[in-house]
């Protein structure tokens, strides 16, 4: 049985395969942004190639296939291009997840006063209201009133929302009125992606567990897309294997599970890292670790004490509160994809943005105009020319040498200079 393991990065697609002997063989592809799927099978191309055999023939021997860094969901929420979502949550609970308990970022508006208010994932005409109360210990305070659902189906119709939490008190205790209710908008809505927070989140505190599930309304339709997108090509390749996806706590799911739980793919990408980096330091006899992942577009950094991988179930993605627990781990824009700027200071800045896979750095040739990492690095010999993604892209010094001039001139400097400032400026930023 050959296993393969599959990380769909910001930039390029690697991908790691365990023939039926022990040895693992490497893979890398650029990533494919506008059909994250198109560039796994790209990958996978790859491999079948290294073995000779037809991507079909691959595909059929493949026993096991673990997908990781599925980025769609943090960048929807990042980009605002999440779903359209309704909301219907217990009778006097609607502005539950405007008041969020009071929280702000604490990384972005602890200490800012002039910050603009919170503007929820679900504006306040579509979160409606429905008669029920369940205790805290489970009893039924107020029975289900369902003709307050059928009522709100309808106003959920007319604006026709694509996705929709399901949010009532104390559903952690007894689910029973959150089940009912999604039984009859499954019924009542079919298309619709509908969800509920006894299944995305089952803990106590309102707050936490409402704005949680209403993340994952707002990603589930792309997530539920791109994963049926994804499944049918590699089972028109002949894949009758198992398929996993890493969720954001660095554990294994089934893909039925990542479609029902949607939100728990945010944070996949650099949460595998850590487990890797255990496995490693136990070779060397060593458990205080840092796990350090550069890619095209960030940096992580894990940091491991005692072999104990750390978690935490208080996340902010951009402005939405996510409780699910997630390995803690920091990122920055920091990667060889990061665009070099001028800031309004006249000072050198590098990242967040990206150049990505499509342009990509100046150097690729491919429209890219903006000086990036790789640029600089190619100007400093750091990155060979002719071997780049293994020989197939060639990278062009002179246009990195054009890009990278827009920043040394402001600077006063030669290209040369402006590269290794912007070299000196990318690893101080990941050295803090």
């Amino acid at each position: 049985m050959i296993r393969v393991t599959i990380d769909v990065g910001g930039t390029f697609t690697d991908c790691l395969v365990l023939d039926e002997s022990g040895e693992i063989h490497e893979f890398k592809s650029e990533t494919v942004p506008a059909d994250p799927a198109a560039g796994l099978i790209r990958v996978l191309e790859k491999a079948s190639a290294h073995f000779g055999l037809s991507l079909t023939q691959f595909m059929a021997n493949v026993g096991l296939l673990i997908a990781h860094g599925t980025t769609l969901s943090t960048n929807a929420l990042l980009t605002g291009k999440t779903a359209r979502v309704g909301m219907l949550t217990t009778d006097g609970f609607r502005d539950t997840i405007q008041f969020r308990r009071g929280y702000k970022n604490v990384r972005t508006s602890r200490f800012n006063l002039f910050v603009p208010p919170y503007r929820a994932l679900v504006p306040r005409h579509l979160r409606l209201p429905v008669r029920e109360r369940v205790l805290h210990d489970g009893e039924v305070l107020i029975p289900l009133r369902e003709e307050d659902i059928h009522a709100a189906i309808a106003k959920l119709k007319e604006a026709r929302v694509e996705a929709v939490a399901i949010c009532f008190l104390h559903s952690y205790a007894s689910p029973e009125h959150e089940l009912r209710t999604l039984e009859i908008c499954r019924r009542e809505m079919p298309g619709t992606y509908v969800t509920a927070s006894h299944e995305v989140l089952p803990v106590f505190r309102e707050g936490e567990r409402f704005s949680t599930t209403v993340v994952s309304a707002a990603v589930g339709p792309i997530t539920e897309a791109y994963l049926g997108a994804l499944t049918a090509k590699i089972g028109t390749l002949g894949f009758k294997g198992n398929f996993y996806l890493v969720q954001g706590g660095g554990l294994v799911q089934t893909m039925e599970e990542s479609i029902r739980r949607a939100v728990s793919l945010i944070g996949s990408g650099p949460a595998a890292a850590p487990s890797g980096a255990i496995r490693l330091g136990e070779c060397v006899g060593a458990t205080n670790l840092f796990s350090v992942d550069m890619g095209g577009t960030s940096f992580d950094v894990c940091l491991i004490q005692n072999g104990v991988i750390p978690t935490t179930d208080f996340n902010w993605v951009g402005e939405e509160l996510v409780a699910m627990k997630m390995v803690d781990v920091a990122s920055i824009g920091a990667g060889g994809g990061s665009i070099a700027s001028i800031d309004s200071l006249g000072l050198l800045r590098v990242g967040p943005q990206s150049a990505g896979a499509d342009p990509g750095p100046a150097c690729y040739g491919k429209g890219g105009t903006r000086p990036t990492v790789t640029d600089a690095d190619l100007v400093l010999g750091y990155v060979p020319a002719d071997y780049f993604l293994g020989g197939e892209i060639l990278l062009r010094r002179e246009l990195a040498e054009k890009a990278i001039l827009s920043v040394a001139e402001p600077l006063g400097l030669d290209v040369s200079a402006a590269a290794q400032a912007i070299f000196t400026t990318v690893n101080s930023l990941m050295a803090d």
